[in-house]
């Protein structure tokens, strides 16, 4: 087989890496590996090399070698066949738009909020790699990948763009890692879930002025907020957002307040045999707030994430939430 252009394989690398750039003076094209994404340096630095003369590609994180074609097979997922494909009907030129192009404020507040070496969970070819090093790391991200496949949040509704977990952060190593992300998609906020049952403080949470989660995917044709405890039961519904808590700190009140036309509904769990719990609900209910108030066939079930696991749900109906909601002393009969 001829050798595969060098046009081709340095596309490919403004393609899927980040932060490329060409080193003239040793002919060398370097950037951040796609494959580990990095670890700790994710960033900051670039340790993916491309040596064209040598039609091969190297990582100094990852310590991984691949000849260009097995690095295009890789990371695009194609076979060889595609590729050859691809090569006949590319026509040499490389689109350099991305080149040097610096990081976004998103980006930078992304890298800077997330704990110390966070892996994303919604990235394959980053789990991929933790996986393959069969080590404590490894047994971290499956467990991971495992939680959030059966409590169904990959396909949810309302996801946040991506999860994560980190195995190295002093405070929420083996965490999983659930961003906040404001109106412009940054992210502001996070709470980190322990992966095991018997494991305290179930819920720990790091930022600075706490903002409601899932803010930044409203749909203002719906004329609804649904307020959660929790980010994960307001990942099952449209316009579901978690509050972190019982109550709306003032920032998270303010937003709701300038969402004019949408009223706000409390869906607290459905946890009856906690007093303390029972009785902030009914100061919601005096204050005048409208609350979702659990119908009989949910009675025992907790929350909305675990109806949604048990019918195999990626969204509870917006619409059931509003037909059986209730506020004023109808509510506290029925609580």
């Amino acid at each position: 087989m001829e050798d595969i252009p060098s046009n081709y394989i340095i596309q490919q690398i403004y393609s899927y890496c980040n932060r490329p750039i060409y080193k003239k003076a040793s002919n060398v094209y370097n950037a951040e590996c796609c494959v580990c994404n990095e670890g700790r340096s994710k960033g900051k630095k670039r340790r993916l090399f491309y040596y064209p003369k040598e039609h091969s590609l190297f990582c100094f994180n990852c310590n991984r070698h691949w000849k260009d074609i097995d690095w295009v097979k890789e990371v695009t997922n194609k076979s060889f066949l595609d590729i050859i494909r691809d090569i006949r009907s590319y026509n040499g030129e490389v689109d350099y738009t991305e080149i040097n192009k610096p990081q976004t404020t998103e980006e930078k507040k992304l890298i800077l909020d997330l704990p110390e070496e966070s892996i994303n969970l919604c990235n394959q070819k980053e789990c991929d790699y933790y996986i393959n090093q069969n080590n404590e790391a490894s047994l971290v991200v499956k467990k991971a990948l495992e939680y959030c496949t059966e409590r169904r949040l990959f396909t949810a509704i309302n996801r946040p763009k991506t999860l994560h977990i980190s195995v190295k952060d002093f405070i929420h190593k083996n965490r999983l890692v659930i961003p906040f992300y404001d109106k412009g998609g940054k992210v502001e906020y996070y709470q980190t879930r322990t992966l095991n049952a018997d494991e305290y403080p179930k819920y720990l949470c790091k930022g600075g002025d706490k903002c409601l989660f899932g803010m930044h995917n409203i749909d203002y044709d719906i004329p609804y907020l649904f307020l959660f405890e929790g980010p994960i039961d307001g990942m099952f519904v449209k316009n579901g957002l978690g509050m972190a808590g019982l109550n709306l700190t003032e920032s998270q009140d303010n937003f709701v307040k300038r969402c004019i036309g949408m009223e706000s509904i409390y869906v607290f769990d459905n946890d009856k045999n906690n007093k303390e719990v029972k009785d902030h609900i009914k100061r919601v209910i005096k204050s005048g707030k409208r609350v979702f108030i659990w119908p009989k066939e949910f009675k025992n079930f907790k929350d909305v994430n675990e109806i949604c696991c048990k019918l195999q749900l990626d969204e509870f109906p917006w619409k059931y939430i509003v037909a059986n909601t209730q506020q004023g002393i109808k509510a506290l009969l029925n609580m």
